[in-house]
């Protein structure tokens, strides 16, 4: 097992690594268009914002347009790489930050404009606004996220046991609207995560363990525990 703040205990074996790695190289073409559709979207919209065109007016929508298809392709093709059960309301608290970092981002556009700054200072904000909300998004999805299973094992809130440490997988009602969530190492004491049935869709999560989990592997009901 790792924390993810550091410290290794077990590492995962070298194949799984690979297999995941695979696996992320089938979304990156989705990503791609997700990503450049948004520096797009940034650049003519910004220019919308500062020097208004019809021109920039139709890139912008067709940036946003890719950046949204990417997007939801992305989503898409990710369940094929792992499977994620966020805290409560995740995406609306990111979707928030990114209205923020939006909001800030064209406020500052604004104000450059408004002050005729020079062109690479207006380039130096564009690739700022881009890698900070690439960090933000990257930050966000490790403090939100509950509980994961991918080709190199389990993750219990910020625990990571790789699945040759896994005896098996728990799933156990335990109280209106929750459910928790379990991992049993061989030689370890069970992590356990109490999750809601709203962030929970239990029919990607049994597919999910039939993707990533070696063979023998089950998620099954386990003993009645009372959540912490």
């Amino acid at each position: 097992m790792r924390n993810i703040d550091g410290g290794f205990l077990a590492a995962p074996d070298q194949a799984s690594l690979q297999r995941r790695e695979q696996d992320v190289r089938k979304g990156k073409l989705a990503l791609m268009l997700a990503v450049v559709g948004g520096f797009v979207a940034l650049i003519a919209g910004y220019n919308v914002f500062v020097d208004f065109s019809p021109v920039s007016l139709v890139v912008t929508m067709l940036g946003l347009a890719a950046a949204v298809g990417g997007g939801v392709l992305t989503k898409h093709l990710t369940r094929n790489v792992r499977f994620r059960v966020h805290k409560p309301n995740a995406g609306l608290v990111g979707a928030a930050k990114l209205t923020g970092l939006l909001v800030a981002f064209f406020g500052i556009a604004a104000l450059l404009g408004a002050i005729e700054a020079p062109g690479a200072l207006r380039v130096v904000l564009i690739a700022g606004g881009v890698g900070t909300i690439a960090y933000v998004k990257s930050l966000h999805d490790q403090q939100w996220v509950l509980f994961e299973l991918d080709a190199v094992g389990v993750r219990i809130e910020r625990t990571v046991v790789p699945w040759r440490d896994v005896a098996r997988l728990t799933i156990d009602p335990v109280g209106p609207g929750m459910t928790r969530l379990g991992a049993v190492p061989h030689n370890a004491a069970p992590l356990y995560v109490a999750v809601q049935d709203s962030e929970l869709d239990q029919r990607h999560l049994a597919a999910a363990v039939g993707r990533f989990a070696p063979q023998g592997i089950q998620l099954a009901g386990g003993q009645s525990f009372p959540v912490n």
